[in-house]
């Protein structure tokens, strides 16, 4: 009595099915939700309620395997047009009812009706990939046209004048940067990116990506380079493109944080079946309360420029190919940012 009592009192739609799988009890929430009388739902087994919406191949075998092995599962997701209330997209959460005292064997089956939240991330999406699109071309239009005036074919210029084409020049430079990270944050988002993995060698990459750095490297006299590998093998089986793009984007942070006259150093280690990528770097470091939540999308540090989009693209990527990315740092004695690959 006491536990259906507190199903009752439960805001998001739950049932009790029997050992059969058969419907013991639902609460008015599951009622309201499904728009069903309880007529239409008790002892009714789970797979012919509606029309059918539960009978899935695999949900068969995660509830049919709940009580003779005593597992649970979570956030099982359903997407299906229910007979009385239309298309909807529901997490399913199920695992048996622990009994004190023997009794028949029970399963709980929660639902929760994310339908409105899947909307809302698609069009998130959707306005993100449009918004970095549309932004890009004016963008590269307007640096195609500056470069005309500041190389002087529409006539020449005072010395005041070029400073500020310059500058400008610099910030649209800037933001076609922003963009480019917000739409290729947008065709990850819609899992447009998927990676091709092919046998390549990553110490030629990170050599590549070092000498693209060095001159923002020298100006801050920051000395860059990468271990020497011994006898360890630089091939690793990923997408080399989409690598690159995490090398790149580690090296630039590791230079943006570092203070003048200081080092970052490239080393790659074997582990196994994959390689350990880590970049080091002598900077300002991160403070400890920062940490959870660097790989987060839009996150930025304090003052820190950007789109905040980096880490959070690098870490799809890495995660997309089977790896783990993390960071270890201590305020004001630098940071270590670590990836592995599969080999």
């Amino acid at each position: 009595m006491i536990f259906e009592a507190i199903v009752e009192t439960v805001r998001e739609p739950l049932i009790v099915l029997d050992s059969d799988l058969r419907v013991s009890s639902a609460n008015r929430s599951f009622y309201k939700a499904f728009k069903v009388t309880s007529e239409e739902t008790i002892g009714k087994l789970i797979y012919d309620l509606g029309n059918r919406q539960w009978d899935i191949p695999g949900l068969r075998t995660l509830l049919e395997d709940i009580l003779p092995k005593n597992n649970k599962f979570e956030d099982y997701e359903v997407e299906h047009i229910f007979s009385n209330i239309g298309h909807k997209v529901m997490l399913l959460n199920a695992r048996r009812i622990a009994q004190k005292k023997k009794g028949p064997q029970m399963i709980l089956l929660a639902i929760e009706d994310i339908t409105k939240s899947r909307k809302l991330e698609r069009e998130r999406k959707n306005i993100l990939s449009m918004f970095a699109h549309d932004m890009k071309n004016p963008a590269v239009t307007s640096k195609g046209f500056l470069s005309r005036l500041i190389s002087g074919k529409a006539g020449a210029l005072t010395e005041e004048q070029q400073n500020y084409l310059e500058i400008i020049h610099s910030e649209l430079n800037k933001l076609s940067e922003l963009v480019s990270d917000f739409l290729q944050f947008s065709r990850f988002e819609a899992i447009e990116y998927k990676p091709v993995p092919a046998a390549f060698n990553i110490e030629e990459e990170i050599r590549k990506n070092i000498e693209a750095e060095k001159v923002e490297a020298e100006k801050k006299k920051i000395i860059i380079g990468l271990e020497p590998l011994d006898t360890i093998s630089p091939i690793v089986n990923a997408d080399a493109a989409m690598v690159n793009n995490v090398i790149r984007n580690l090296l630039v942070n590791a230079i943006k944080n570092t203070g003048t006259g200081g080092t970052v150093t490239i080393k790659i280690s074997d582990r196994d079946n994959e390689l350990l990528v880590s970049v080091k770097d002598t900077g300002i470091g991160i403070p400890e309360d920062h940490m959870p939540y660097i790989f987060d999308a839009f996150y930025r540090e304090g003052n820190s420029k950007g789109s905040g989009l980096g880490l959070s693209i690098a870490k799809t990527i890495i995660e997309a190919h089977g790896g783990s990315i993390w960071a270890e740092s201590i305020p004001a004695n630098g940071s270590t940012f670590s990836f592995t690959l599969p080999k």
